[in-house]
């Protein structure tokens, strides 16, 4: 543990990152660009804040005759306490970065807030999606897959997960928890290790789904969308008070969808959800908000494990067709059925003081059949070339049923204290939370049968499925917290804070004898940041955080004391590390936002895989990004962004050769651009169209063998695609049409190892229409 004192003083010289200064003068360039503007059209409805008054009254701003719509709130805030909705592409405020309502541009950390007019711009329908025009983001690892959202990458580490700013049931990456986009208000993402807040998670980032919260002010929209993969999707979301004076209200969000799957795969998808909330606020200082949540995804596996020989490598037989649906037709299926219920209390009882507590219990289960590409064999030495063609026609197969899921229990209790001493102004957070989590992985094994890759065939399973794992674990969380906000006379904000974290994991696989144990675990997690406050908007930062989390599962150098190959428990922890500088631009009172930051990561003892063949390993990422977001008041608004990285492997005691490697589907640099413009006068007057390119550089995939003799080295090559929209709102419709891959590349997402490559998402066509009233 590195102490946190004298962190500031000595970072910058730390920093062998030059770039920074480059890109932050390439990002501030665009500030030429920018007029200042008069208030403009916006076709997405917003919900704004409104407080009771004494009277009872629900009071709140309506426009050109349209029925206003408030989301509850106690914080005075125009973006009720940084969980209510984002005007435009611009957010101000958000809880993602210190869990009170702060300014984003006096946050030491980078944070990008997604609203839900940028959702509907681009016409989101998964994580994926949402996040393909974000920094630092690889949301594409697995290609267009159906299984889960947890395989995203933040700053070429895993990321976390968090739902109103509680953690989301931790589980292996196939059966995680997932969150509709139609349901959020905001998606936060927080690059970074924010331990000092949440407990648990790595270093790399976390991502925080902000939930529709309800409003007193009746209103009701429905939603459909129709496309080539989508057929149909309907959402509808509707709310109101549920008494006269509005301290009661209701709002309800609900979901169809039936979709194809990618890849020729020949079955569809079908997905229900639910959730319901209710709010009570008996007056100004109050607030009550019960939350729940139903999702069931009744689908298949939609990514194929297509081997690097015919995808990025040759193959004299020629390129595998990324329509080759590699699965079992009378085996592969994925249910996973989630639900959660929780609440959210604030009190403020005085200018001074407030009390928080944020309550939820979630549990996920998922079912999975799959029969998956293993590779193709490995060639034997007295093969002649006309056998080694033949060979490289099939590819071996696994099949894998299993039974995974958690439930987990989380509770955090905030005090909040503001005053001001002297020259300066505090925000003083102090708070105890608590996690419980029980985790479940049963699955069971059989020889999938090898299968042609260029006719298709493939053989039956080869006999029966063998249980072969059934991991449990147990994970109990206490953590206690405080930070301090300080601003001097209104330009310096200090940022300062720490956490105690004492964590008990029960981990047992009955099938595997030595692989059990408890082990506890405790962490004190410092962050310090300074922000300067430019009077023109320039705002430069600086930071130091560390991370802690308990790592799933059991392997070889479980615990301290293990030898090479030996299984002894559950692994140690993971322990992570930042440093970041960082410049943003934000002049008053416009909505552009222009970031840049460099960033230098280590994560220690991260999981390479599953089970008791996996062991860990060290990680260093060292780069910078660029965000700008602009809405230049004309009716152009503008996102891009860029990220390069420099991810190595530091450290491995049980693979010594990978020291100094890329970790395996971890692209070198992401980019992005977005634009479109809104016609605001004359008889176009409400149509928008825009066009956006999105970029993704080069990832290393391992080292293919099939020819022991000639070891390839595998990469999934850079691409470029291109995406465009168009919508059209007149009164209470808008009609949209989107196209994501608009010249329909064939294109390798990533390979994450040389029997897994993936292709990415083909052209695909989203007709939307949506009815508010």
């Amino acid at each position: 543990m590195r102490a946190a004192g004298g962190v500031l003083m000595g970072m910058a010289g730390r920093f062998r990152m030059s770039a920074l200064t480059a890109g932050s003068a390439a990002m501030l360039g665009a500030i030429g660009l920018v007029t200042p503007h008069d208030a403009f059209a916006q076709e997405t409805t917003r919900l704004d804040e409104i407080s009771v008054q004494g009277d009872g009254l629900v009071r709140g701003p309506t426009r050109n005759g349209a029925p206003s719509r408030a989301v509850v709130s106690v914080s005075g805030d125009p973006e009720a306490g940084g969980k209510g909705p984002v005007e435009g592409f611009v957010a101000k405020t958000s809880t993602a970065g210190t869990k009170t309502a702060a300014p984003i541009i006096e946050t030491p950390q980078s944070i990008t807030v997604i609203g839900r007019d940028r959702i509907e711009t681009l016409q989101s329908t998964s994580a994926s999606e949402v996040f393909q025009y974000t920094p630092g983001i690889n949301a594409d690892t697995y290609g267009s897959n159906s299984r889960s959202d947890s395989y995203i990458t933040i700053r070429g580490l895993p990321a976390n997960f968090f739902q109103d700013n509680l953690r989301l049931p931790l589980t292996r990456p196939y059966s995680g928890y997932r969150v509709d986009p139609f349901m959020t208000e905001r998606i936060e993402v927080l690059r970074g290790p924010s331990s000092v807040l949440y407990g648990q998670g790595g270093p790399g980032g976390t991502i925080n789904y902000v939930s529709k919260r309800p409003t007193p002010v009746p209103f009701a929209l429905v939603d459909m969308q129709v496309g080539n993969f989508e057929q149909p999707r309907i959402g509808l979301d509707f709310g109101g008070a549920l008494n006269n004076d509005g301290t009661l209200s209701y709002r309800v969000v609900g979901l169809g969808q039936n979709s194809q799957l990618n890849g020729g795969n020949p079955f569809t998808g079908q997905r229900i959800a639910l959730a319901p909330s209710l709010a009570w606020k008996p007056d100004a200082q109050t607030s009550f908000i019960v939350f729940g949540s139903f999702l069931q995804d009744d689908t298949h596996i939609d990514s194929d494990f297509y081997p690097a020989r015919g995808t990025v490598l040759p193959n004299p037989n020629g390129r595998i067709s990324r329509n080759r649906w590699t699965g079992n037709l009378n085996f592969d299926k994925q249910i996973r059925t989630q639900y959660a219920i929780g609440y959210e209390f604030e009190h403020r009882f005085n200018d001074h003081f407030a009390f928080r507590q944020n309550l939820r219990y979630a549990t996920v289960a998922t079912s999975i059949n799959t029969v998956y590409g293993a590779g193709i064999p490995a060639f034997n030495e007295d093969d002649t070339a006309a056998q080694r063609i033949v060979a490289q026609r099939s590819m071996n197969r696994y099949a894998i049923g299993g039974n995974i899921g958690a439930n987990a229990f989380t509770v955090d209790n905030q005090l909040q204290a503001d005053f001001i001493l002297g020259p300066t102004k505090h925000t003083v957070l102090m708070g105890v939370d608590y996690l419980n989590q029980y985790s479940y992985d049963k699955q069971t094994f059989a020889d999938g049968g090898s299968f042609d890759l260029y006719s298709g065939i493939g053989q039956p399973i080869n006999g029966q499925l063998n249980l072969y794992q059934d991991q449990r674990q147990t994970v109990s969380q206490v953590g206690a917290y405080f930070q301090d906000q300080i601003k001097f006379f209104d330009k310096l904000v200090l940022t300062g804070g720490f956490r105690y974290d004492a964590a008990t994991s029960n981990f047992k696989n009955p099938l595997t004898e030595g692989v059990a144990g408890v082990s506890d675990d405790t962490a004190l997690s410092p962050r310090i940041g300074a922000v300067y406050l430019f009077d023109n908007g320039l705002a430069p930062y600086i930071s130091y955080s560390e991370s802690f989390s308990v790592n799933p599962g059991a392997g070889r150098l479980a615990r301290l004391g293990g030898g090479v190959g030996e299984a002894t428990g559950p692994f140690r922890p993971s322990f992570g590390k930042q440093e970041e500088v960082g410049i943003r631009y934000q002049p008053p009172g416009l909505p552009i936002l222009l970031s840049a930051a460099a960033f230098d990561i280590t994560q220690t003892n991260v999981i390479t895989s599953f089970g008791i063949t996996a062991y860990a390993q060290d990680l260093r990422s060292r780069g910078y990004e660029m965000e700008a977001l602009v809405e230049f008041g004309n009716g152009f608004r503008m996102i891009g962004s860029y990220t390069l990285q420099d991810v190595r492997v530091i450290g491995s005691l049980d693979s010594p050769s990978d020291v100094g490697l890329r970790p395996t589907a971890v692209p070198d640099r992401v980019g992005s651009i977005w634009g479109d413009y809104t016609f605001l006068t004359g008889d176009l007057r409400g149509l928008r169209i825009g066009a956006g390119l999105r970029y993704t550089g080069a990832s290393y995939g391992g080292i293919d063998v099939t020819d022991p003799n000639n070891p390839l080295i595998v990469r999934s090559p850079e691409f470029f695609l291109v995406d465009a929209g168009v919508s059209y709102a007149y009164e209470n419709w808008r009609f949209s049409l989107n196209v994501r891959n608009l010249a329909d590349r064939k294109y390798v997402s990533t390979c994450s190892d040389p029997t897994a490559c993936f292709y990415g998402q083909e052209r695909k066509i989203i007709v939307g229409a949506r009815y508010t009233w």
